[in-house]
């Protein structure tokens, strides 16, 4: 298969190999994600594992048990630092556990004291990782988001303990708010939508932005994609939507198999309407299940209407090939994502061990399967590619 790759692909290798040391890359409009600390990077430059501690009173357990998604106020402690009344509460759908178990949490450290900041982030997200035994995914994949051109959160690693209780191991990961966005776009105070298990078409809750609600924005952009002359449709969506991020994610989450993000399921994903651009941006969600399936077709069927709507017109299908084409001679190499994959087991190993050494034999072991479903990954998408027809 004849195709040509672009200077992507360059750019592609460069930022993915950055990311075995300290992940960076640059993002839209210019902007660097890795800045000055005010932006909190010193939180998320580098994955280490810190020691947390939460403090939450009687009555706000019981309040979490009526109502987990409403903040309460919590103590919030990291080594001789004390940040108080810390916004708190519980989140996740599939991986959502009570305040008894080992909840995933929220805590917006300026929800009750304006200003208040944790490492520069007035907002962090705790993971349990439920559904993600090697406690890697979302880091490997916002890495390779990040590497393609697509936003992605960052994360690191926490033990967490509350009121005394030994909750184990957490993922934390930047919150998508406008801390996330400065990062990647010029202005962050775009509209910013969440979709969980729908599509454009319907009314998705609003995370930031102005205060309308008649989303006329993403209305726009479910026209565009309904359109039924294709030329049209190419037309109006490259003016409604950023195509060439569009693009990267679609091919992203199909590398990755995130059959449970937008365009193979129309769950687990953020748009942003960039004011810079006028340009709809999608953002990725949820990576905590990822490389599931290794023969996941190189073309799937598409579930999200944008999906369908730009990778079913000669133009989409071309930069997708390309696109996918780019990423396997790029960013996915399967030798180096091992490589940090294998960098990232050895950080985090000693914290799970913590609590009890028999883990560390399970850690090892769905690492190992990781890994090894990572060179599957690339190697049947490389024969996938190879039988494709050429561009042209």
């Amino acid at each position: 298969m004849k195709i040509k790759i672009k200077r992507f692909t360059l750019l592609l290798v460069v930022a993915f190999a950055a990311c075995s040391a300290v992940p960076v890359m640059a993002a839209a409009g210019g902007k660097s994600t890795q800045g000055s600390g005010s932006n909190g990077d010193d939180l998320f430059a580098q994955p280490r594992v810190l020691r947390l501690k939460i403090e939450l009173s009687d009555s706000a357990q019981e309040a979490l048990r009526k109502d987990p998604k409403q903040y309460v106020k919590a103590v919030v402690r990291e080594g001789d630092k004390t940040y108080a009344d810390v916004g708190a509460r519980l989140k996740g759908s599939a991986t959502f556990q009570t305040i008894d178990k080992k909840p995933g949490l929220s805590l917006k450290f300026d929800e009750f004291v304006k200003d208040q900041e944790f490492h520069g982030r007035g907002r962090i997200l705790l993971n349990n990782a439920h559904q993600d035994p090697t406690y890697l995914m979302e880091a490997i994949g916002g890495e390779i988001f990040r590497a393609a051109d697509v936003p992605a959160a960052k994360v690191t690693y926490a033990r967490v303990e509350m009121n005394g209780r030994d909750l184990g191991l957490y993922v934390v990961a930047e919150a998508a708010n406008k801390d996330f966005l400065s990062q990647y776009f010029k202005k962050a105070k775009g509209n910013l939508y969440e979709g969980s298990n729908n599509d454009v078409t319907d009314k998705l809750e609003k995370d930031g932005g102005d205060s309308s609600t008649e989303q006329t924005d993403l209305r726009a952009l479910a026209n565009a994609a309904k359109e039924p002359d294709l030329t049209q449709r190419w037309k109006k969506l490259t003016t409604t939507l950023d195509i060439d991020r569009f693009v990267s994610f679609a091919a992203v989450e199909v590398l990755i198999g995130h059959h449970d993000g937008y365009t193979m399921d129309k769950n687990n994903y953020r748009i942003y309407h960039d004011p810079a651009s006028d340009q709809m941006v999608f953002l990725p969600h949820g990576l905590d299940q990822l490389f599931a399936k290794v023969d996941e077709p190189l073309i799937p069927e598409w579930k999200g209407l944008v999906a369908k709507a730009v990778l079913s017109t000669p133009s989409g299908q071309q930069k997708y090939l390309e696109r996918m084409t780019g990423l396997l001679a790029g960013s996915f190499k399967a030798d180096t994502i091992q490589a940090r994959i294998k960098e990232l087991a050895a950080l985090i190993r000693p914290a799970l061990a913590e609590s009890n050494s028999g883990t560390s034999k399970a850690f090892d072991e769905a690492v190992a399967k990781l890994s090894e479903r990572v060179a599957k990954r690339a190697a049947f998408i490389e024969q996938q590619l190879k039988a494709a027809p050429a561009s042209k």
